[in-house]
Formats: structure tokens, C-alpha cells, sequence
């Protein structure tokens, strides 16, 4: 995206913006940091334009995030039946990886869908979609920008923690230099990086250390340690009383091996349904290319997606995806 093409695409949401009176804002299913943070600065700043504003996600705000201002009021339903002028979705491909809350169609006369992935349906009558963005986060502050509004001490610590979270502490290649603009503008603006690195980075419960441990003990490779893959059962997470909200950052671990360039964790959902895997990897593997064969996506070092089958049927495949797409 060009700067003259984001400046057209912010002054088109400033507009709807200014002319709306009711929000609906969400995200992603299993909202992460980038997502929560981005709801929770979006909410703020319409609130304080005077609009009447509603969040809505399809699942709960993880436990790690509920210490930011406001996330307590994030509500959770699977439907909601009102009407709005404006839905702002955040980190959404498409209507479903939102979870349907509502139906953007019908519900919403205008659709903001903002996001930095990759591959998208481009669903909302405007899409601000920046791939080169390290997070929502990041794009959100622009809009602060344009519509002239400073921003306040809550914002920048739920703003930060959305550059954080997605740019992995400022480790991951989405990282540039206008992150670090951004960053900086957010700690003048009173963001708190001691506490928020505590809360999400270095602050985990008993079981998920226990998991964790677990984990890391049944870590399993390909012969030349190319590829590290984890795979949980749902008797695991019985057995140490954890759930799939202690699996953060879990999948990471697998690059740690100097040889590795492709990480996968599979799980067995609480719920029942498809295996859910998730993928990392480096030095110019794209896993994002693997997860989209099995109608997944996400960013080229960080994908996701969703299959059927068994635990080991569907691990055992994706290694086999990730072995293709080294050769």
C-alpha cells in the first residue's frame, strides 16, 4: 500500500466515521492481543466522538488481556440481532473467521475491515488492508491521526500491546521502522511497557507451565531437524487441568532449534470438530501458502488453519505439506 493509497482509504473511514451514530466492532474467533487492543483503542476513540458503540466477539477475551481498561465490558455472544450505521472487523479474512456474530449485509450499512493479512475476500464497502503493517495496531494510529484526536493513556497501552503481540516484541520480520515511530509515539503517550511485558510475556498460570513442559517434553522432529511439530490431545489438557488459552506462544518453541525453519502445533479442540494447527516458521518459508490448502491463512511466518480427521492423521499430513514446501 502507497501512502497516497492509505491517506485515500483513512480519509474514506473518516468520513463514514464522522457521519455514523452506532458502532459494531469485532474480531477474529480466539481474539489475541492485536485484536482486543484494537477493539478496546477503536471503542475508546469513538466513545469519545460521541457514538454509541457495541463490541462484540464469538469467544472470550483471553485471561492475559483482561488487566487493559474496558476489556471487561467486551462482550461475548454468538448472535447479535441489532442494526448499525457502521461495523469496524478487525483481522478478518471473511465474515465466518469472525464467527457470524452478525451478518455485515444486512446489519451494518457501512463496513470498515481492517487488517494486515495477506489474502482476503475484501468484503467491507472499505478495506484497509495494509500486509506490510506489523499489526491492526500499528494502522489504527493513523486513524487517530487523521481525525485530529490525541491519544490517551488506556489507548496507547491497549495500542501497545497490539504492536507487541503481533510483531513478537519487536523480534518478528514484520517489524520496521515505522513500528518503532509508533512505538515511541505510544510511550510518549503514556503506554507502559514494564507492565504489559509482565502481564502477557513473562506472567504465565501454574498449568500452563505444566503444558508447556508437556510440550516441550513430547517436541518430535523430521530426521534433519527441519521441522518441529507438537501435537495435543484433549486428554492432555484434562490430565494438567490446562485449556487451549495456556497454548500462547507454544508453537514458537520449535524454532528455537537451530536447524528448524517450519513449527507446528496440532490440537484437539475442546469442542469437538476439526484438528486446529498452527504454523510458524523463518528465513523465507511461507507457511502461509501450506495453511491455505486446507482453507487456512494468515501472514507468510505465522498461519493457521483448520482440518478434519485425527490427531495424528492430520499432524502426520501437515509434516508432510511442510517437507513439500522446503524441497
Amino acid at each position: 500500500m502507497t501512502l497516497s493509497e492509505r491517506k485515500k482509504l483513512i480519509q474514506q473511514m473518516v468520513k463514514v466515521i464522522r457521519g455514523s451514530k452506532t458502532f459494531f466492532l469485532s474480531g477474529h474467533q480466539k481474539p489475541d492481543g492485536d485484536t482486543v487492543a484494537s477493539e478496546l483503542a477503536m471503542g475508546s476513540l469513538l466513545r469519545r466522538l460521541k457514538k454509541k458503540v457495541d463490541i462484540y466477539n464469538a469467544e472470550s477475551v483471553p485471561p492475559s488481556l483482561m488487566f487493559l481498561r474496558g476489556a471487561d465490558k467486551i462482550q461475548t455472544s454468538k448472535k447479535v440481532d441489532k442494526n448499525y450505521d457502521a461495523a469496524i472487523i478487525f483481522e478478518c479474512v471473511d465474515q465466518a473467521r469472525m464467527g457470524n456474530v452478525i451478518d455485515l449485509k444486512k446489519q451494518a450499512k457501512h463496513v470498515l475491515n481492517i487488517d494486515h493479512h495477506m489474502h482476503h475476500s475484501h468484503y467491507g464497502t472499505i478495506n484497509f488492508i495494509n500486509p506490510k503493517a506489523s499489526s491492526n495496531s500499528e494502522q489504527l494510529v493513523y486513524l487517530f491521526e487523521a481525525l485530529k484526536m490525541p491519544i490517551t493513556k488506556d489507548e496507547a497501552n491497549a495500542l501497545y500491546v497490539g504492536l507487541t503481540s503481533d510483531t513478537g516484541r519487536f523480534q518478528h520480520s514484520n517489524t520496521t521502522a515505522e513500528t518503532f515511530r509508533i512505538a515511541s509515539l505510544l510511550l510518549e503517550r503514556g503506554a507502559e511497557p514494564h507492565i504489559i511485558s509482565e502481564r502477557i510475556f513473562t506472567t504465565s498460570s501454574f498449568p500452563a507451565l505444566k503444558l508447556l513442559g508437556h510440550n516441550l517434553s513430547n517436541l518430535k522432529t523430521t530426521e534433519n531437524e527441519k521441522i518441529a511439530y507438537i501435537s495435543i490431545a484433549q486428554d492432555d489438557f484434562r490430565k494438567i487441568g490446562a485449556s487451549e488459552d495456556d497454548l500462547e506462544d507454544t508453537v514458537n518453541y520449535g524454532l528455537q532449534i537451530p536447524t528448524a525453519l517450519i513449527s507446528i502445533l496440532t490440537r484437539e479442540p475442546a469442542n469437538g470438530g476439526p484438528i486446529k494447527a498452527s504454523l510458524r516458521s523463518r528465513r523465507g518459508v511461507d507457511v502461509c501458502k501450506i495453511a491455505q490448502i486446507y482453507g487456512g491463512g494468515g501472514h507468510k511466518y505465522a498461519a493457521g488453519c483448520k482440518i478434519k480427521g485425527t490427531l495424528p492423521e492430520v499432524t502426520a499430513q501437515l509434516v508432510q505439506a511442510a517437507k513439500s514446501a522446503l524441497k
